[in-house]
């Protein structure tokens, strides 16, 4: 642009072709814009990666007395027999002996099933406000291997052989199905929602391949004759809290509030078949 000064006529000539740029920097701020969304979107910053959480270590004595750290956990799971006692007996689930011998198919495709549910900021659960997050399943031959001398519900003679009983332990020499819990290393990928927290309720179910039966457990015993109806917020569920300094985890009794450390040598965590 020039600007040109005459006594007798005074103007502003401006090119045709010249542009003020009023929109200068709005291609800028726009690209800026669009790199936030796309980042937001293609590239957020949650972290969706899960960890491996281990069974916290507790103090154990040696023969020799001698305190030491051990990371095993325990379950044991108890059905209902036609007495109406517990026991640790697959045939009160219709699985005989010698189909626990052999592992026939009714037997391997068995399983328990461990489910993990959260609650909106660590309410007490129940079916309305609960949401499965985690579940592990344990076949029969996972769980402890006895030799079995006795004879069998029907036969005449001694099974003498190895059968399996619903007592599972899991340690880092034997069996690791049950010894971790895989869980997201921080809350970000919940930050929007009402289920963070390093809280979680754990119960069980069994499922039966010889007959297509579901067993649903408890975490108490009752009495033969026993009335009492179950509570849900006490009586089906353990509490397992996660320390994601050092991804561990510990599984505590659970009856409404906080009981003693479960899934010891000492304590084991016992699932019994719920009395309808």
């Amino acid at each position: 642009m020039k600007i040109l000064a005459k006594n007798n006529d005074q103007s502003i000539l401006i090119s045709s072709n010249q542009m003020f740029k009023t929109d200068l920097g709005w291609t800028d701020n726009a690209q800026e814009m669009e790199q936030e969304i796309l980042y937001e979107i293609i590239n957020p910053t949650e972290n969706y990666e899960t960890v491996r959480y281990i069974h916290s270590a507790y103090e154990l004595l040696s023969p020799y007395d001698t305190p030491f750290q051990q990371t095993d956990i325990w379950y044991n799971f108890y059905f209902l027999n036609s007495l109406g006692n517990y026991s640790q007996n697959y045939e009160d689930v219709s699985i005989t002996m010698e189909e626990n011998s052999k592992m026939l198919k009714q037997s391997t495709e068995s399983f328990f099933r461990l489910e993990f549910y959260k609650t909106n900021n660590d309410q007490s659960p129940n079916q309305t406000n609960r949401r499965l997050v985690f579940a592990k399943n344990l076949s029969l031959p996972l769980g402890e291997r006895i030799y079995y001398t006795g004879t069998p519900s029907g036969a005449t003679l001694p099974l003498n052989d190895f059968i399996y009983v619903p007592v599972f332990t899991g340690s880092n020499y034997r069996n690791t199905e049950n010894m971790y819990f895989f869980w997201f290393a921080d809350d970000s990928p919940f930050s929007e929602t009402n289920i963070t927290g390093n809280t979680f309720y754990m119960t069980a179910k069994y499922y039966n391949a010889k007959d297509g039966s579901v067993i649903d457990f408890v975490n108490k015993s009752k009495t033969v004759n026993a009335t009492t109806p179950y509570v849900e917020e006490e009586d089906v569920y353990y509490k397992v809290i996660i320390d994601r300094t050092d991804y561990s985890y510990i599984v505590y009794a659970y009856n409404g509030s906080l009981g003693t450390r479960k899934g010891t040598t000492s304590a084991p965590i016992n699932f019994y078949e719920r009395k309808q």
